[in-house]
């Protein structure tokens, strides 16, 4: 655990931002970096529980992945509610990025806001266009699903059964489904661990949950996440997402949620915005923390 420590300690320190973390293993929280019991804006990795939700809904009968966001919104896109889960729905325009600034500082989810002001698709199905209002929608069709209010529902399916305490930020909870819940390392860490663990069946089997393939290099995108098989070939997966907020002078982080092979997860929070080669290098340095150098 101490190499996961230097490695994110390092990271850190060569780009000179500060963070936080927790790390778990097979489902228990194992190890804090920095104060990991003070809650974190979570960003895109909130997605995690919105198709979490999404897919416990459908293991109990009550959302059909193939089911049309109109049919059951009784408006909205003709699109399957799986192509919201896996970003192939054809929603090119993301309505939401010029907005999210203005709503800042409120914790009133935005979803049907986005419902009433996006465009029609006109990208290609199939193709992934990875956009906020995907699932924007996607907390509407859970809300039609079932009784209650989509943090609700999402809470009782997601966050009670990993044993793991969250909800809106005060600050981006606006964007709740798609990038807004707030969350302790420890507690993403303990959900993270739990739901892409052995013991759930969207970790022992993504592969039943609406994916995408992208690429012929072995990696899906589905359940919010991206993923592939585990390279040590023992049937287990390695989850991961990076989020970010970059709204400078308002608000800037980034996060980092791994889980390998049913095994380790680490959860990382950070008050900067990064490059995409400054994501690539922490994927690098965790996970040869987790596994060393690959041969």
């Amino acid at each position: 655990m101490n190499a996961f420590r230097q490695a994110y300690a390092d990271w850190l320190v060569r780009r000179e931002i500060r963070g936080t973390g927790a790390i778990a293993y097979r489902g228990t929280p194992k190890m804090a970096i920095g104060d990991a019991t003070a809650p974190i804006e979570l960003a895109s990795v909130s997605k995690s529980i919105t198709a979490l939700c999404a897919a416990a809904l459908s293991d109990a009968g009550q959302l059909d992945f193939a089911a049309s966001v109109r049919d059951v919104l009784g408006r909205g896109p003709d699109v399957s509610v799986a192509s919201l889960v896996t970003h192939t729905s054809g929603i090119v325009m993301d309505i939401t990025q010029p907005l999210m600034a203005l709503w800042l500082n409120s914790d009133e989810h935005r979803a049907e806001f986005v419902l009433n002001l996006m465009k029609d698709p006109v990208g290609a199905p199939g193709e992934f266009v990875y956009n906020n209002v995907n699932y924007a929608l996607l907390a509407l069709v859970i809300e039609a699903s079932t009784e209650g209010s989509y943090e609700d529902i999402c809470r009782r399916l997601v966050l009670v059964p990993a044993g793991a305490d969250g909800g809106p930020s005060p600050k981006s909870g606006a964007f709740l489904s798609w990038g807004g819940w707030m969350m302790s390392p420890l507690d993403y860490a303990r959900l993270h661990s739990h739901w892409f663990g052995a013991a759930t069946p969207t970790g022992r089997s993504p592969l039943d949950y609406p994916h995408l393939a992208r690429g012929d290099s072995g990696l899906y995108y589905g359940l919010g996440t991206a993923f592939r098989a585990n390279h040590t070939g023992d049937g287990t997966y390695n989850f991961w997402h990076f989020g970010s907020l970059c709204m400078p002078g308002l608000l800037t982080i980034g996060t980092y949620a791994v889980t390998w092979g049913a095994e380790w997860t680490v959860m990382a929070g950070y008050d900067a915005c990064v490059s995409d080669d400054d994501r690539r290098a922490l994927d690098s340095v965790m996970g040869k923390a987790a596994y060393g150098p690959l041969k």
